[in-house]
């Protein structure tokens, strides 16, 4: 996907969906018959030059686990 797709198809979207939050999805099947969707919250934007890529991250269960006991 390029950058314009996504800006065109987010332009598009109907005012009242503005306010919604934004994951990153992943999906799979399990045992070749159940389907699973897995949301992770966006939460940092990177532009890489070099590779003319913009980077979408969400944060990893261990990067989690990290910051919980850094401040729990």
């Amino acid at each position: 996907m390029k950058l314009i797709e996504l800006k065109t198809w987010v332009n598009n979207l109907p005012e009242e969906f503005m306010d919604f939050s934004i994951v990153n999805g992943e999906v799979g099947i399990i045992d070749g018959e159940h389907m699973y969707r897995l949301d992770k919250p966006i939460t940092t934007l990177l532009v890489d030059e070099v590779e003319k890529q913009i980077i979408i991250l969400n944060d990893s269960q261990e990067t989690e686990d990290l910051l919980t006991n850094q401040n729990g």
